[in-house]
């Protein structure tokens, strides 16, 4: 199952109001994924939108082999780097579609479940991660992001949204657990935000790093998408 990735998640027009019902807290609860009528869509359009993950990596790595298998050295400054998903795979992404034509709304759902498509991981193999977490991941980085930490949706105006769900404790989802955050500073509680193009979503904990020489508080993951052409 850790390797399952689903191409299409989506819901019916007629059903979209389950987008922003707060009984309902995760996308598995309110998506269909592959619906034979999005194979239509994908033949005749276009994308619309691409949503991905960013992760902090260090900026320069140095190794001992010229097979680059050894690391000896990291640097101190980071750098912002689109998470791949292993060489054969596309970058971890999702894309919408105007699919209203066939009276259903396109969806990506984030966290770590995986019927979510975009999942985060450290390293470079998102299933060696999934499956041996505590090896490549001691300190949690990626277990402070929920396993369903929200949805992202293109509305019928063709707006872009995001839906918190968050950690259940005592019964009740309260938003994620270690917080989405719009830009890094304005937190989203089990809520729907309206998402602009110029804005970026931290997902989970965050940690200290050397930007330009100065220390900062940064989000190690961090969500954003691009309107494309046509």
């Amino acid at each position: 199952m850790a390797g399952r990735r689903f191409s299409d998640s989506s819901i019916e027009i007629s059903s979209s109001s389950r987008l922003y019902d707060e009984t309902l807290t995760s996308s598995a609860e309110i998506c269909q994924w592959d619906h034979p009528a999005l194979e239509e869509v994908r033949r005749h359009q276009t994308p619309r939108v691409r949503v991905y993950l960013t992760r902090l990596e260090p900026k320069f790595k140095l190794y001992a082999d010229s097979r680059m298998t050894h690391t000896i050295a990291v640097s101190r400054e980071v750098d912002e780097h689109q998470i791949a998903s292993g060489e054969a795979r596309p970058v971890a992404e999702g894309l919408l579609f105007d699919a209203t034509t066939v009276g259903r709304l396109m969806c990506v759902g984030v966290g770590r479940f995986p019927h979510n498509l975009l999942r985060p991981f450290v390293g470079d193999d998102p299933d060696l991660y999934y499956e041996r977490p505590e090896a490549l991941d001691p300190a949690c980085v990626c277990g402070q992001i929920s396993r369903d930490h929200g949805l992202v949706f293109l509305d019928p105006d063709g707006q872009v949204r995001y839906r918190d769900f968050g950690t259940k404790k005592d019964g009740r989802r309260r938003g994620s657990k270690n917080g989405t955050w719009i830009d890094g500073e304005r937190p989203l509680k089990a809520t729907v935000h309206t998402w602009a193009p110029d804005e970026y979503l931290g997902l989970g904990g965050r940690v200290w790093v050397r930007r330009d020489g100065e220390l900062v508080r940064e989000h190690v993951f961090k969500l954003r998408y691009e309107l494309l052409p046509g």
